[in-house]
């Protein structure tokens, strides 16, 4: 049985690892910098799928010369960690990798904190979601938490065009500009790209690689908005910057460009974030609406399924905009990167003693359900996140029914 070519090419040193440079850059990146020192703390490597999570883990494994195992919690039994715990318990050092630790459950997890406070190895667990939502907390406390980002259409380029050259498995006679088409076709997962080489290698193995026969190999290639690796990036700008501008007919134009791509995650995420981001206050409901319209188009498929979406770009351009509350997380959230990280008011926390429990008003006690108290940390009380704008009828009167129950206006 042949091995899958993306396993043949797993990297095997830091050099060969394609993106990640925030990572493995010898300035500052923490990966590298773990390797330079010999000193591995555990991790959490999460990022999106394709991304080289688990590869970058047997890297590790490998640069430092330590025994591992890789565990995988979606397919693997109770009976095969425990004989890695038993494997573990014989070596001075032993690192443990887990991958799609989001589907382990709460127990087993809670198993791992217990080996691995006895220092019987060391993890390295991997995951396409959100490590806060899918770690335990106790679990994610050892761990240092590491982001792995799609990788960029340039670096896969490069990183693939070295691969293609170094291994003799490679009999391709590509063109530079189909190597890009596929790498804008992977849209950052690494593994479709690989899949393509691999057909083009073993199908065409004396053939020109040119764009002409990728949009064969891939039939959505075809209709794929390529030009040097960025159009399918532009279109999406297009959409949300149509829609803010309240272009109807441009943001139906640029949808259905998104559509006959094929990339539909990617236009799906896109539509969600342009709800939240610039429509929001303007006309709240539409963010409900676009959520029900990309659940209707996962249920119905295409090609019927654009009709949902279609409706719901429509009403994003039709509707009244607002970008404050926007603004407002995203300046807040600014701050607590930048260090502003201050006490909070003795009678806000919950776990205080009655008599600084009596500072606190219960607003319900009071007229409008409302009482001035503060409520901000001593050093940000004068500080103002959220900014109204008057400029959509739904956020303007909110805004003035809060002014009256708060008795700021008459």
């Amino acid at each position: 049985m042949l091995e899958p070519l993306a396993t043949i090419l797993r990297p095997k040193t830091l050099t060969d690892v394609i993106g990640q440079t925030h990572l493995v850059n010898s300035e500052n990146g923490v990966i590298f910098k773990i390797i330079e020192k010999q000193f591995l703390p555990s991790l959490v490597l999460h990022g999106l799928p394709g991304t080289g999570k688990t590869s970058l883990a047997q890297v590790i494994a490998q640069e430092l010369k330590i025994p591992f195992a890789v565990f995988n919690a979606a397919i693997d039994k109770k009976q095969d960690l425990e004989k890695i715990f038993n494997l573990a318990k014989k070596e001075k050092n032993y690192l443990l990798i887990i991958e799609e630790i989001q589907r382990m459950n709460r127990d087993r997890q809670d198993l791992l904190l217990q080996y691995l406070e006895q220092g019987t190895f060391t993890l390295i667990a991997c995951t396409s979601e959100n490590p806060y939502f899918v770690v335990n907390p106790a679990l994610r406390s050892r761990c240092l938490i590491v982001e792995l980002k799609p990788i960029s259409d340039g670096e896969m380029f490069i990183g693939l065009k070295r691969v293609i050259k170094e291994n003799k498995i490679f009999k391709l006679n590509i063109t530079d500009q189909a190597l890009k088409m596929i790498c804008t076709l992977a849209s950052g997962d690494l593994r479709v790209a690989i899949n393509i080489l691999e057909l083009s290698n073993n199908l065409y193995p004396k053939t020109k690689i040119d764009i002409k026969l990728i949009s064969n190999i891939v039939p959505k290639a075809s209709s794929w908005n390529f030009k040097e690796g960025n159009e399918h990036h532009d279109l999406k700008s297009a959409l949300q910057k149509s829609i803010r501008g309240s272009d109807v007919d441009a943001a139906i134009y640029y949808l259905a460009r998104l559509l006959a791509s094929g990339d539909y995650e990617a236009l799906l995420r896109r539509m969600l974030i342009i709800a939240y981001e610039d429509i929001a206050l303007g006309n709240p409901a539409v963010c409900l609406r676009v959520q029900g319209a990309i659940a209707a188009f996962r249920q119905i498929g295409m090609p019927e399924g654009i009709i949902p979406l279609g409706l719901a770009v429509v009403e994003m351009a039709l509707s009244e905009k607002s970008n404050s509350t926007n603004q407002a997380i995203q300046k807040a959230y600014q701050d607590v990167l930048d260090g502003k990280i201050y006490p909070i008011p003795d009678y806000l926390r919950s776990g205080v003693s009655i008599s600084k429990k009596k500072n606190y008003k219960y607003p319900p006690n009071f007229k409008n359900s409302y009482v001035k108290q503060q409520y901000l940390p001593d050093e940000l009380v004068n500080v103002s996140y959220y900014v109204p704008k008057d400029t959509s009828l739904y956020e303007k009167k909110i805004n003035q029914l809060y002014q009256q129950f708060t008795n700021k206006i008459n």
